[in-house]
């Protein structure tokens, strides 16, 4: 079992490394910066899980004939396709984030008024996930621009409602629908999150703890290369005082002695990590 385990494992690695860099190669080959990179690996882990998690969602709406929430999920699926087809070409990153954030904002949005304007977490989470991604992969403007968009529609929809004027559009699905499909749909929304947010913190830390040890080891390299400096000037100070006093020459033994010390003072303020005077 341990071993069937693990071979299923190193096929989903296998396949996802291999997707990846069908997609994002290009991306990652023309970024330099390794903070760009871990937010062009976030924009595909959140169009990949999203997309691999509505499959088994289109195969149970296929099995039931539910053929208007099929309609919505298979268009719902291709825009994110068409996000992975667009990025592998080499299109920017923060494009296909506002993509994906306008499908993720949008088509809810539409589903969500198709259902006499229901608000339920089953939407509600997804405008929530595209104001993230937004955010992350964008810049903090677009997200503010989503959120506006969305309360727009959060506006428009309680005017409507308090107002008690009617959409006559057959719903996609009834409230016993909503109650069934709730908790899978909760389940797909956080197992995106965790997956994508998740991942790309810990690329985050990740990328600090290495930048710090990048720091750590160019200080000691610096500290190494000033020490080697300071110890070659002392050797030849000491040197020269050496021939200077076996000369006679006392005056030019202390000049000698007294530099020694200052090159002594600077090797320990580099040691210190503070600038020689």
């Amino acid at each position: 079992m341990s071993a069937n385990n693990s071979s299923i494992s190193t096929l989903s690695s296998a396949i996802y490394n291999a997707v990846s860099e069908m997609v994002t190669g290009k991306l990652i080959r023309k970024s330099a910066c390794a903070w760009e990179q871990a937010r062009i690996r976030m924009v595909f882990d959140y169009i990949f899980t999203y997309t691999l998690l509505l499959i088994p969602i289109i195969a149970a709406l296929i099995f039931l004939h539910d053929l208007p929430n099929l309609v919505i999920t298979t268009a719902f699926a291709m825009i994110f396709v068409c996000c992975g087809i667009l990025m592998s070409t080499g299109i920017p990153h923060p494009h296909i984030g506002i993509l994906a954030a306008l499908n993720t904002l949008l088509t809810p949005m539409a589903c969500s008024f198709l259902n006499d304007m229901d608000i339920s977490p089953i939407y509600a989470i997804p405008w929530l996930m595209a104001c993230m991604l937004g955010y992350f992969a964008v810049s903090l403007r677009t997200s503010l621009s989503l959120m506006a968009l969305l309360l727009l529609y959060l506006g428009i929809a309680a005017w409507m409602k308090l107002d008690q004027i009617r959409v006559n559009l057959p719903p996609t699905y009834s409230v016993k629908d909503r109650y069934l499909a709730t908790p899978f749909l909760m389940l797909v929304y956080l197992v995106i999150i965790l997956r994508v947010w998740g991942v790309y913190f810990r690329n985050i830390f990740r990328l600090e703890r290495e930048q710090t040890l990048q720091k750590q080891q160019e200080f000691s390299s610096l500290i190494n290369q000033n020490l080697i400096k300071q110890f070659l000037l002392v050797k030849g100070l000491s040197r020269s005082g050496k021939d200077d006093f076996l000369e006679g020459n006392t005056d030019l033994v202390d000049a000698r002695f007294s530099e020694i010390e200052k090159q002594c003072d600077s090797a320990i303020h580099y040691l210190d990590g503070r600038q020689p005077d």
